[in-house]
């Protein structure tokens, strides 16, 4: 294989390279970073829609693989990939598969967003301890495993596993192997870090996959990877995390208190605590960060029903005349659906969007009130439950570009709002193979 070398990044030969890939729900993108954390090169790539297929949403893993190999081709056309030393991959929370202990899968992945686990269900609900347990959903990973399995004998040589650990285990040829952000939502204790007795009652121990802390090394590269797009054989590959995760480790919050809101779709808030919290009924959990802990939850409220009211040039015109001193009275709950989550879960929540104003500009102000308020309700929540108080908000997604926005924030949470220098999730994997969870853990 060869390529244009005048194309490529040119590079001192003793720099060490890190490569952080992401694979959202839209397409995958990777980043190369180095030693100061400078992107040196990236590549994107779009994956198809998961199939809706007999009530399941699905997608099938060689998708995943192909998209790899589009990403490795692109990056091997802008730099040497004999310089990367260590990568990460992170992927959507929840999506589960089951291999063959050769690597292969047996049946299309279950995505995220899947919710067809009903039988799962209930068989979970038989054996689990507690009533308020983060599998305790049909769209949780352990429900998506069950059903998966079903149609195999318990004999045979399954392996679960989750999005990221499938990629991960693909480019080093060592099957069987996650981490404990991925894992969570398969029952994995993460406080006493190891598969309770209830959750190998259901699934075999030898099909539940070994835990690592995120970055930890797996192994080095496959051969096959090192002949076709010449990665250096010494290369580490490294356990991932979850795409929310690895936004989250891109802003580069690393001190107990750290919050970070996320603007896009949907409306979701993470403050870095000194303990482990959750409340399910309110929608609250935690994943471990070394030594620290990223409480958190995510409101159906978003983004999204602003996409679907405005253009983003009406936003960002409309946005410029908000007068911030004149709040307009209107106590919208900007869902785009019933039924919210976090911070007050209520399955049949109703959408309140009237009156509607007969001006734009107050319309979008009401909108972007509503979901103002909901993230101090968010937060106020995070605080009663335990979590430290920020003395600063990060945000990211595409609401932390909106300036006025933020004013209104920063004026309702009486606290400094500011955009997130680095909010990609690829970014958050480069880190993590460049530094592992190392400034999450206390010296």
């Amino acid at each position: 294989m060869t390529h244009d070398s005048e194309a490529k990044v040119s590079l001192p030969v003793e720099d060490s390279l890190y490569l952080g890939i992401d694979f959202g729900t839209s397409g995958c993108r990777a980043i190369v970073i180095n030693d100061q954390q400078k992107i040196i090169a990236d590549a994107n790539q779009l994956l198809p829609s998961p199939e809706h297929l007999c009530g399941r949403i699905q997608q099938s893993a060689a998708l995943w693989l192909e998209s790899l190999h589009s990403l490795f081709q692109q990056l091997a056309e802008k730099l040497d990939l004999q310089q990367i030393s260590r990568l990460a991959i992170d992927g959507t929370s929840g999506s589960v598969l089951i291999c063959n202990d050769q690597g292969k899968a047996l049946l299309p992945a279950l995505m995220y967003n899947d919710a067809s686990s009903f039988e799962a269900l209930q068989t979970i609900k038989q054996h689990c301890p507690s009533a308020q347990h983060i599998t305790m959903s049909v769209s949780s990973g352990l429900a998506k495993a069950i059903q998966l399995c079903d149609d195999f004998s318990l004999d045979a040589n399954l392996k679960i596993l989750n999005q990221a650990d499938f990629l991960t285990n693909s480019l080093c040829g060592m099957w069987g192997f996650s981490d404990y952000h991925n894992a969570l939502k398969l029952g994995y204790d993460v406080e006493k870090l190891l598969w309770p007795e209830w959750i190998v009652d259901i699934l075999p121990q030898h099909s539940l996959p070994e835990v690592l802390q995120p970055g930890d090394v797996i192994g080095t590269i496959a051969e096959t990877f090192c002949e076709k797009y010449g990665f250096s054989k010494t290369c580490e590959v490294c356990a991932g995390t979850t795409d929310a995760n690895a936004a989250f480790i891109a802003t580069q919050s690393i001190h107990a208190g750290d919050a970070v809101t996320s603007l896009g779709s949907t409306l979701v808030l993470k403050i870095l605590n000194t303990h482990f919290i959750q409340d399910l009924q309110s929608g609250v959990y935690s994943h471990k960060l070394g030594n620290l802990w990223l409480t958190g939850g995510a409101s159906n409220a978003g983004g999204a029903i602003l996409r679907e009211c405005f253009t983003d040039e009406e936003i960002q015109q409309l946005s410029a005349e908000i007068n911030l001193n004149q709040p307009t009275g209107l106590d919208y709950y900007p869902l785009t659906t019933t039924g919210e989550r976090f911070p007050d879960p209520d399955p049949n929540k109703k959408p309140v969007l009237t009156p509607r104003p007969d001006s734009d500009v107050t319309f979008l102000q009401a909108i972007l009130e509503g979901l103002s308020k909901i993230e101090q309700t968010g937060y106020q929540k995070l605080f009663q439950l335990g979590t430290v108080k920020p003395t600063q908000i990060q945000t990211c997604g595409g609401g932390a570009k909106n300036p006025q926005w933020g004013k209104m924030r920063s004026m309702l949470l009486d606290l400094p709002v500011k955009p997130a220098t680095h909010t990609d999730a690829c970014f958050g994997s480069a880190l993590l193979a460049f530094q592992g969870l190392t400034p999450y853990i206390k010296r």
